[in-house]
């Protein structure tokens, strides 16, 4: 397939998404987003969205061997977390991986602590990704490998901000600085 068509293809799947979220009331838009999942995290343990009961969830879907946007990303949701100062312990920040094959337990273990402390790496099974991707209404696609096997994910980019009964509150685009993210999710925390 020729690029160009994988990312007019790919640009029409975020206009998809984007619509479904600013479409409709705002009940209709909180209840097509999140849900439940059971994933691995960067500890090997197994974790439910029960697992973090009575805490916001920051939750970003990426990958680790992305170059430049899911690095950004997760370092501006660790400084809008800790620019919530102390309302900041009642968030917990999450980093799904898109690339379970590549993002093992092990490589998410040393990735994520370079981001935040708090910040949680998951991965699962390609059916466990897929089915928590489906339920945050999250685009993803691997690129063909090159030469040497290395590849590229297609994927959405935004940062969603659930609350404790895993309810969708909002979600912040690339780009948002973390004053702007942590003041918003203040209005939500107070």
């Amino acid at each position: 397939m020729h690029r160009a068509f994988r990312v007019a293809a790919g640009a029409a799947a975020a206009i998809v998404i984007a619509a479904a979220l600013w479409s409709g009331t705002p009940a209709a838009r909180a209840a097509a987003i999140g849900g439940p999942f059971e994933l691995v995290d960067h500890t090997g343990q197994t974790v439910t969205e029960e697992s973090f009961d009575d805490r916001y969830l920051l939750v970003y879907f990426g990958y680790a061997y992305c170059p430049d946007i899911c690095p950004t990303e997760l370092l501006i949701m660790g400084q809008a977390v800790d620019e919530l100062g102390g309302l900041g312990e009642e968030v917990q920040p999450l980093f799904v991986t898109v690339d379970p094959a590549r993002d093992t337990v092990e490589e998410l273990a040393a990735y994520v602590p370079s981001f935040h402390p708090r910040l949680v790496g998951l991965t699962g099974s390609e059916e466990q990704i897929r089915d928590a991707a489906r339920a945050y209404r999250v685009y993803y696609r691997l690129n063909e490998p090159d030469e040497d096997g290395a590849y590229l994910v297609d994927h959405t980019s935004y940062i969603y901000f659930m609350d404790p009964d895993g309810d969708y509150l909002t979600h912040f685009v690339f780009g948002q600085g973390p004053e702007k993210m942590a003041e918003i999710m203040r209005r939500h925390l107070d």
